[in-house]
């Protein structure tokens, strides 16, 4: 995210652990970068990474949950109960290019079925509607990554988004709660305040 490289490093430590929360995407450029993301947010805060070691959507629930039970994503989940500040991407129901070249990009077909159940954006590839409500997406049981309620229970969940086809999605991620706090830019700041 935009928002890592533009952070100062702290003189002193203001974080204990920086934890991925959804796992890796796809292509190995894709994880990399997501590393480099947790590495460097931990250097700056002084904090110790904790890195999601498996993708963040496999090809059946059986295999998510074979995973989810291994000691080092087991770990990771764990980690999930002690946050206290979330830093979250709002991705529309488009996938970002980024993602499209991850290999890990919804499909066309799932991408259509969002649509029909009204989905207009994700936090953490969990799809939500435009009252922030979330969508029975068709691959949920198929995803590695911190579950809504558990999301929800983090004190602060900043959401980092802007241009204007991200509108829809920003303010449903309000709306829903999925985000307390945002940071955006001007145009999406007032689309969302002439509501």
């Amino acid at each position: 995210m935009e928002s890592v490289k533009v952070m100062r490093a702290k003189t002193s430590s203001v974080a204990h652990e920086v934890v991925q929360i959804v796992g890796g995407s796809g292509s190995p450029e894709v994880q990399l970068h997501a590393t480099r993301l947790t590495s460097r947010l931990a250097e700056l805060t002084g904090a110790r990474p904790v890195f999601a070691p498996s993708a963040a959507l496999v090809g059946s629930s059986e295999l998510r949950d074979l995973l989810s039970r291994e000691p080092a994503m087991a770990e990771v989940m764990q980690a999930w109960s002690r946050l206290t500040l979330a830093l979250l991407g709002i991705g529309s129901l488009a996938p970002s290019p980024l993602l499209r070249r991850s290999g890990n990009a919804i499909t066309a077909q799932d991408q259509q079925q969002l649509k029909k159940l009204g989905a207009v954006g994700d936090v953490c590839a969990r799809y939500f509607d435009a009252d922030g409500n979330p969508v029975d997406a068709p691959f949920n049981d198929r995803l590695i990554g911190i579950e809504p309620e558990r999301l929800h229970a983090v004190e602060r969940r900043i959401g980092v988004a802007g241009g204007m086809d991200k509108v829809a999605a920003v303010r449903g991620a309000a709306r829903g709660g999925w985000i307390n706090i945002l940071i955006t830019d001007v145009e999406v700041a007032r689309d969302l305040l002439n509501d």
